[in-house]
Protein backbone atom coordinates (compact mmCIF):
# COMPACT_ATOMS: atom_id res chain seq x y z
CA UNK A 1 0.00 0.00 0.00
CA UNK A 2 1.53 3.65 -0.66
CA UNK A 3 2.41 5.73 1.92
CA UNK A 4 1.10 8.97 0.77
CA UNK A 5 -2.84 9.80 0.72
CA UNK A 6 -4.18 9.64 -2.75
CA UNK A 7 -8.12 10.47 -3.82
CA UNK A 8 -8.11 7.17 -5.68
CA UNK A 9 -8.15 5.52 -2.04
CA UNK A 10 -10.55 7.65 -0.80
CA UNK A 11 -14.42 6.23 -0.73
CA UNK A 12 -17.06 7.26 -2.95
CA UNK A 13 -18.57 9.70 -0.63
CA UNK A 14 -15.34 11.65 -0.25
CA UNK A 15 -15.58 12.58 -4.43
CA UNK A 16 -15.77 15.76 -5.99
CA UNK A 17 -18.76 15.18 -7.74
CA UNK A 18 -20.02 13.72 -4.62
CA UNK A 19 -19.60 16.85 -2.95
CA UNK A 20 -20.50 19.66 -5.62
CA UNK A 21 -23.96 17.42 -5.47
CA UNK A 22 -24.43 18.20 -2.07
CA UNK A 23 -23.40 21.65 -1.96
CA UNK A 24 -25.69 22.42 -4.71
CA UNK A 25 -28.64 20.50 -3.08
CA UNK A 26 -27.97 22.14 0.31
CA UNK A 27 -28.05 26.00 -1.45
CA UNK A 28 -30.49 25.04 -3.80
CA UNK A 29 -32.78 23.66 -0.46
CA UNK A 30 -32.16 27.22 1.03
CA UNK A 31 -33.15 28.79 -1.83
CA UNK A 32 -36.36 26.86 -2.03
CA UNK A 33 -36.86 27.00 1.80
CA UNK A 34 -36.50 31.10 1.92
CA UNK A 35 -39.27 30.99 -1.46
CA UNK A 36 -41.85 28.80 0.75
CA UNK A 37 -41.41 30.54 3.76
CA UNK A 38 -41.38 34.17 2.83
CA UNK A 39 -45.22 33.32 1.49
CA UNK A 40 -46.70 33.33 5.35
CA UNK A 41 -45.83 37.60 6.35
CA UNK A 42 -45.71 36.85 10.05
CA UNK A 43 -42.36 35.26 9.58
CA UNK A 44 -39.40 37.53 10.32
CA UNK A 45 -36.80 36.11 7.28
CA UNK A 46 -34.11 37.44 9.88
CA UNK A 47 -33.67 34.19 11.98
CA UNK A 48 -33.68 32.39 8.88
CA UNK A 49 -30.52 34.70 7.26
CA UNK A 50 -28.92 33.94 11.03
CA UNK A 51 -29.76 29.88 11.42
CA UNK A 52 -27.67 29.56 7.69
CA UNK A 53 -25.15 31.89 8.58
CA UNK A 54 -24.49 30.19 12.12
CA UNK A 55 -24.31 26.50 10.39
CA UNK A 56 -22.22 27.92 7.57
CA UNK A 57 -19.46 29.26 10.30
CA UNK A 58 -20.24 25.53 12.53
CA UNK A 59 -19.92 23.52 9.49
CA UNK A 60 -17.42 24.86 7.70
CA UNK A 61 -15.48 24.20 11.02
CA UNK A 62 -16.76 20.56 11.26
CA UNK A 63 -15.58 19.89 7.75
CA UNK A 64 -11.98 21.13 8.19
CA UNK A 65 -11.54 19.10 11.64
CA UNK A 66 -12.87 16.28 9.89
CA UNK A 67 -10.31 16.57 7.01
CA UNK A 68 -7.63 16.85 8.98
CA UNK A 69 -8.65 14.05 11.08
CA UNK A 70 -8.33 12.21 7.53
CA UNK A 71 -5.08 13.51 6.73
CA UNK A 72 -3.37 12.65 9.32
CA UNK A 73 -5.23 9.02 9.93
CA UNK A 74 -7.23 7.59 7.18
CA UNK A 75 -3.74 5.29 5.89
CA UNK A 76 -3.40 3.83 9.09
CA UNK A 77 -6.81 2.67 9.05
CA UNK A 78 -6.84 1.62 5.82
CA UNK A 79 -4.05 -0.33 6.95
CA UNK A 80 -6.02 -1.62 10.16
CA UNK A 81 -3.82 -0.38 12.33
CA UNK A 82 -6.16 1.81 14.27
CA UNK A 83 -10.00 2.33 13.61
CA UNK A 84 -10.88 5.70 13.21
CA UNK A 85 -12.79 5.37 16.60
CA UNK A 86 -9.18 5.47 18.09
CA UNK A 87 -7.45 8.24 15.80
CA UNK A 88 -6.70 11.31 17.78
CA UNK A 89 -9.92 13.97 17.83
CA UNK A 90 -12.21 11.81 17.04
CA UNK A 91 -14.08 11.47 19.75
CA UNK A 92 -14.54 15.07 20.71
CA UNK A 93 -15.44 15.31 16.61
CA UNK A 94 -18.11 13.08 16.78
CA UNK A 95 -19.33 14.67 19.95
CA UNK A 96 -18.89 17.85 18.26
CA UNK A 97 -20.75 16.76 15.50
CA UNK A 98 -23.52 15.13 17.53
CA UNK A 99 -24.41 18.46 19.24
CA UNK A 100 -24.36 20.49 16.37
CA UNK A 101 -26.53 18.29 14.44
CA UNK A 102 -28.68 17.01 16.63
CA UNK A 103 -29.28 20.00 18.89
CA UNK A 104 -31.24 21.62 16.86
CA UNK A 105 -33.51 18.19 15.98
CA UNK A 106 -34.44 18.25 19.62
CA UNK A 107 -34.98 22.07 19.54
CA UNK A 108 -38.43 22.25 18.20
CA UNK A 109 -39.90 20.25 21.42
CA UNK A 110 -38.76 23.14 23.45
CA UNK A 111 -39.05 26.21 21.44
CA UNK A 112 -43.00 26.90 20.35
CA UNK A 113 -41.80 29.88 17.79
CA UNK A 114 -42.31 29.21 14.32
CA UNK A 115 -39.75 31.93 13.34
CA UNK A 116 -37.34 30.00 15.42
CA UNK A 117 -38.39 26.56 13.59
CA UNK A 118 -37.13 28.22 10.60
CA UNK A 119 -33.79 29.70 11.76
CA UNK A 120 -33.04 25.77 12.57
CA UNK A 121 -33.61 24.48 8.87
CA UNK A 122 -31.93 26.73 7.48
CA UNK A 123 -29.00 25.99 10.31
CA UNK A 124 -29.02 22.61 9.13
CA UNK A 125 -28.99 23.26 5.34
CA UNK A 126 -26.19 25.58 5.83
CA UNK A 127 -24.20 23.73 8.07
CA UNK A 128 -24.31 20.42 5.62
CA UNK A 129 -23.33 23.04 3.02
CA UNK A 130 -20.25 24.22 4.39
CA UNK A 131 -19.75 21.29 5.79
CA UNK A 132 -19.25 19.77 2.03
CA UNK A 133 -17.40 22.72 0.66
CA UNK A 134 -14.65 22.66 3.44
CA UNK A 135 -13.98 18.80 2.93
CA UNK A 136 -14.24 19.30 -1.13
CA UNK A 137 -11.69 21.93 -0.62
CA UNK A 138 -9.04 19.64 1.29
CA UNK A 139 -9.72 16.76 -1.28
CA UNK A 140 -9.05 19.12 -3.99
CA UNK A 141 -5.41 19.16 -2.43
CA UNK A 142 -5.08 15.81 -1.96
CA UNK A 143 -2.86 13.96 -5.43
CA UNK A 144 -4.74 12.27 -7.80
Amino acid sequence: MQEKLSRRLLPFYMKLPVFWAFIVLSVLGQLLWVAVISQNVRIDLRWSSFGFGLGIALGFMQGRWTSRLWQQSYLKVLKRQITFWDAKGAKLLTFYTCLALGLPIFCPFLIRSLDTLVGIQSYVLGFIGAMNVALMLWVRRIPK
